[in-house]
């Protein structure tokens, strides 16, 4: 019925209406997030690793800043340790983003949810908006809670940032933007995979275990490499200070971005193509 009344009209209205079952997608599935406890779970768990770690790690590394030599000051990057609890906080997002789509799938409520939206596309499309709207205010509101109080713990030795210093408001907003993709690339496995266990396991690989592997390469294969993995894309965007193994900061948005791309456009076509 959706299918024959979209297929009706101008395109300005067959655009109309595709936005209006977009809207109604978007404000079901937000249901669904907020309903669930897992949801609420995992992005506590995202708001005091982001939080939590970055604080302890920069704590640590301010009580022993006068055994550090000169060499290790003078390429010290602030957000290194002030971020180094969003390898923790994107494994949380990446499990949330896997459930987002085969919870529904494990109950079988996936065939309500496509006969409520029959444009398959549409709707997850829906649920990438909906995810990500949410991930981005608390990876947000994580990033800059973590930066101001790591920075403040800085200032003691003279080797905190500002918000105004030269890359650093880019650095911060990296971090939200790297969180984004995560979601996306663990929704797009999940739509791919269609089994929690299964796409959790794929994307601990590609997170975890393939970066460790490959470090175990001769040189330089282990660095070239590494930088065009997603877990070092994500990393490049919130630097300030540029690693050896990363790349540019826009260069990891790209990277990161195009991984997102190409798993939610093979989600998509197998959306279509497969039976619920």
């Amino acid at each position: 019925m959706t299918q024959a009344l979209l297929s009706q009209g101008t395109p300005a209205a067959v655009e109309g209406r595709l936005f209006d079952v977009l809207h109604a997608a978007c404000q079901s599935e937000w249901t669904k997030l907020r309903t669930v406890r897992s949801t609420t779970w995992a992005l506590v768990v995202t708001v005091v690793s982001t939080v939590g770690l970055g604080v302890l790690l920069t704590a640590l590394v301010v009580g022993h800043w006068g055994q550090q030599s000169v060499y290790v000051r003078n390429g010290f990057d602030p957000l290194l340790y002030s971020y180094a609890g969003l390898n923790v906080a994107q494994l949380c997002i990446g499990v949330l983003g896997v459930l987002v789509m085969t919870s529904e799938y494990a109950t079988g409520v996936i065939k309500l949810t496509f006969g409520a939206t029959p444009q398959r596309r549409v709707l997850l499309g829906a649920k990438v908006l909906t995810f990500s709207a949410v991930i981005a205010i608390v990876s947000l509101v994580s990033c800059v809670t973590a930066f101001f109080i790591c920075q403040a713990l800085l200032v003691a030795k003279h080797a905190g940032l500002s918000i105004t210093d030269p890359g650093v408001l880019r650095a911060v907003l990296g971090g939200p933007v790297r969180m984004v993709l995560i979601g996306v690339i663990a929704i797009g496995v999940g739509a791919i995979v269609r089994h929690t266990a299964g796409a959790v396991a794929i994307l601990f690989t590609v997170l975890l275990i393939v970066p460790g592997l490959v470090q175990l390469l001769p040189a330089p294969w282990n660095n070239d490499i590494t930088r065009y993995l997603p877990s070092s894309a994500g990393a490049a965007m919130s630097a300030v200070v540029r690693f050896p193994n990363l790349l540019a900061p826009s260069a990891g948005f790209f990277v990161l971005l195009a991984y997102a791309a190409a798993t939610i456009g093979a989600a998509m076509v197998l959306l279509v193509r497969r039976d619920a």
